[in-house]
């Protein structure tokens, strides 16, 4: 229906008004005309000196044609006639056709190609116009070249017969009134019929104008609707795609907390796997639910699109219709022509085929351009969204460039800054301040005197306890079996919960004698050595020292070069040690090598202290007291830092001691606590043997094949430091050697679970026949050790 609305339209558009002649029309109002300007020449050829000398006189004095011409403008006026016929049969036609597009107008589509065919329309119909026009001064053109042919034949004529002119004065007198007359109707009569082809415009014009005003709401409207309809799909795909993101995030999220889950004990990683499995299963289901809405959405999407691009056309009764119309108007003009058999209607009927042809190949054109610029449409909506998403996508990468430039441009600044304020700074500030300060270089007066170590633990016990900054009280088990520690190893890893003094025993203990102590909290995300002692600036040429390295510089430092100096690493497993103290750990083991490098080439100016400028000399008075608590939070110590350390696991009770005001006394030197170190090794080394043996006889034969428990020589150097201290200090034999089995040996049973209940029980059995080799005393903490295992398998009784 809309198609031959268009061919209505397209065949009554371009028709010139009806005052104006068509092409055709005027050239045979040209041919007249020039048929007229020769019978004009024949007459007068063969007319007499009078008839000449009137016709001059005639020709004078109007400028009306003669009677051929009159004849040929009756001709024009009905071939003008014809064409307003034809014309009103158009404007009927272009009813019809309006009256049929009022049921296209609703398509959105077909507005737009309505709009353009109506602009291509306006433009033929310029165009028809300029061509009339221009016609129409071409006929004006060959009037005034007919005048001026008469009017100088009128010259020739007065010339030579200015005696025949006279007698044909009075005609002329009379041709003139007539020509007047006829002129004046003329005048009237065209005058008339532009003003109705200038009306007939003008409403032409005003319906074109209106209909384009009608048609450009109705696609704005329409456009309006789409895009809105198209922001809300592309707003419900981002949120589906938004809600998309968060469940994959989330199921992330859940699959690192179920590998996080799956390393802790095996009787919790069952209970949790379930859960973690079930939340999984969850998120599946709501991920699929997710993912068929965004299907869901996207076919509505792709439904709506293709809506949009269906282009009904003409149903086959339109088509019939219409070519029963042409059918019927091909046998009527057949009609006209037998009726009329002329040269001239044959070439008016000719022209009309040919029209009626250029017609039908316009109309095929205009279906063709339609159809293509729909593809257009098509294609350039998806291109606008296209590059709306890379022109936001632009200005973000924009954005984030400038951002960054910006970001670059302060960096640099603050790094040229640093730079600059670098030069001629101290690297190390914090040791080279200790270095100034005088009060750290001077001898303080110490206690040389070595002690008994039996009463030095009573009295370090009263100390502790009497403290008025923060009064403790341990036992003096734990207290011996501390200071032995301190002769055997310059590690300690003090265990517990919490709450039970572990690190205020070093602190302690450094107040009761007189020494330094400090306290490094140890954090997580610790993974190397910087951590620890600090790190270098290059940019600002500065290494940040930390508390740490401070304390140990402060350390070698003639001040507390010869007193016993704590440092205290706090919370030591939230990292792995085996990383962040590696360097350390290795000088421990290699105390030749005692040497902490803190600079990778000499740096200038250097703490007095930094031998070549770089290494840190690791002070022999200074031991690494470790504090350990163990749950989900920490880390295990590895073996090798549990056998090169000295272990002690806190009580949870503690002793009752009754504070005494004590004099004061100097600090004590640490060069007389090792000499009270190795007294107690001199005179008590075969303590020390009697305890190896005891380990190295039947007890190693049993846990090696029991348990596959092995020891190397460490051990030993390790127990003839301890056991001989230990009983120096007022203990026995058996409490050194059951300390050593609990805290050296049995500890390892704590992590293995292919453990037989049987072998803990033979274990025990064993250590009650025969720990009596060793003297007085049971095994507390070893029977401790073992009934923890068997509290662990589901037998035996729970032990303290």
């Amino acid at each position: 229906m809309a198609k031959k609305n268009k061919q209505a339209r397209s065949t009554a558009t371009p028709q010139p008004a009806p005052s104006s002649p068509t092409p055709a029309v005027a050239s045979s109002i040209a041919q007249m005309v020039q048929a007229a300007l020769g019978l004009h020449t024949e007459a007068l050829a063969g007319a007499t000196l009078e008839q000449q000398s009137a016709a001059a006189e005639t020709a004078a004095g109007t400028d009306v044609p003669t009677p051929d011409l009159q004849a040929a403008l009756q001709q024009a006026r009905a071939a003008q006639e014809l064409f307003q016929q034809r014309t009103r049969a158009a404007e009927s036609r272009m009813e019809d056709a309006n009256t049929k597009a009022s049921a296209a107008e609703r398509r959105g589509a077909e507005i737009q190609k309505e709009r353009q065919e109506l602009e291509r329309e306006r433009a033929a119909f310029r165009t028809s116009k300029q061509v009339i026009e221009t016609e129409r001064a071409a006929l004006v053109t060959r009037e005034e070249e007919l005048a001026g042919r008469e009017a100088d034949a009128e010259v020739g004529f007065l010339q030579r017969r200015e005696v025949a002119l006279q007698n044909l004065r009075a005609e002329l007198e009379r041709l003139r009134t007539e020509a007047s007359e006829v002129h004046g109707s003329l005048l009237t009569e065209r005058q008339a019929h532009e003003k109705e082809s200038r009306q007939l415009r003008e409403d032409h014009a005003a319906q074109l104008h209106g209909r384009e005003t009608e048609f450009g709401t109705r696609i704005q409207e329409a456009r309006e609707a789409l895009g809105q309809e198209l922001r809300q799909l592309q707003e419900e795909q981002l949120e589906s795609k938004r809600r998309l993101r968060l469940l994959e995030d989330e199921r992330e999220e859940l699959g690192e907390e179920q590998g996080y889950l799956r390393e802790r004990a095996e009787r919790a990683v069952a209970a949790q796997l379930e859960r973690v499995e079930a939340q999984a299963q969850a998120l599946e289901h709501r991920l699929g639910a997710a993912r068929e809405e965004r299907d869901r959405l996207a076919g509505q999407l792709d439904q709506r699109q293709d809506a949009l691009r269906q282009f009904a056309g003409r149903t086959p009764e339109e088509v019939l219709t219409e070519l029963l119309a042409l059918r019927a108007e091909r046998e009527q003009l057949r009609q006209q022509v037998e009726r009329r058999p002329s040269d001239d209607a044959l070439q008016r009927l000719r022209l009309l085929e040919t029209e009626r042809g250029d017609w039908e190949a316009e109309r095929m054109q205009a279906v063709q351009r339609a159809q293509e610029l729909e593809l257009r449409l098509h294609r350039a909506s998806v291109a606008v969204t296209e590059l709306e998403t890379l022109r936001d996508h632009k200005v973000s990468l924009e954005t984030q460039t400038t951002l960054l430039r910006t970001a670059l441009r302060e960096l640099q600044a603050d790094v040229d800054k640093h730079i600059t304020s670098a030069e001629g700074k101290v690297i190390f500030p914090s040791c080279t301040d200790l270095d100034i300060r005088a009060e750290l270089h001077e001898q303080p007066v110490l206690d040389p005197e070595r002690p008994d170590l039996r009463p030095f633990i009573s009295e370090l016990q009263l100390r502790i306890a009497s403290d008025p900054r923060q009064p403790l009280q341990y036992s003096l088990e734990t207290l011996r079996s501390f200071v032995a520690g301190l002769a055997m190893s310059r590690l300690h890893l003090l265990q517990g919960i919490s709450g039970t003094g572990k690190t205020s025993l070093p602190l302690a203990f450094a107040r009761a004698t007189g020494g330094l102590s400090a306290v490094t909290e140890v954090q997580s995300g610790w993974r190397d050595r910087a951590d620890l002692v600090g790190h270098f600036n290059a940019f600002e040429k500065r290494f940040y020292e930390s508390e740490f390295l401070q304390a140990l510089y402060r350390a070698s430092l003639p001040r507390y070069s010869d007193t016993p100096v704590m440092l205290v690493l706090d919370e030591m497993n939230l990292s792995h040690p085996e990383q962040y103290f590696a360097s350390i750990l290795s000088i421990l083991e290699n105390p030749e090598r005692k040497q902490l490098a803190l600079m990778e080439a000499p740096v200038s100016p250097a703490p007095a202290l930094l031998r070549d400028g770089r290494i840190l000399d690791l002070p022999e008075n200074v031991w690494f007291i470790g504090t350990a608590n163990h749950d989900e939070t920490t880390k295990d110590f590895a073996d090798k830092t549990y056998d090169r350390a000295h272990v002690m696991e806190l009580p949870r009770h503690f002793t009752s001691v009754t504070p005494a005001r004590l004099p004061d006394r100097p600090p004590l030197a640490y060069s007389a606590l090792q000499s009270a170190f190795g007294q107690a090794r001199s005179e008590y080394a075969e303590t020390a043997d009697q305890a190896y043996r005891y380990l190295n006889g039947e007890l190693c034969s049993l846990l090696q094949d029991r348990f596959s428990i092995n020891w190397g020589n460490r051990l030993e150097r390790q127990m003839k430091a301890f056991v001989p201290v230990i009983v120096a200090a007022g203990g026995t034999v058996s409490e050194a050697t059951d300390h050593i089995l609990a805290t050296k040996i049995l500890r390892k049973i704590q992590n293995q679970f292919d453990v037989r209940p049987e072998d803990l029980s033979e274990l025990q059995r064993h250590l009650d026949r025969t720990w009596r080799q060793l003297g007085a005393g049971d095994p507390v903490q070893s029977m401790s050790s073992i009934g923890r295992v068997q509290q662990r398998l589901g037998v035996g009784p729970v032990l303290a």
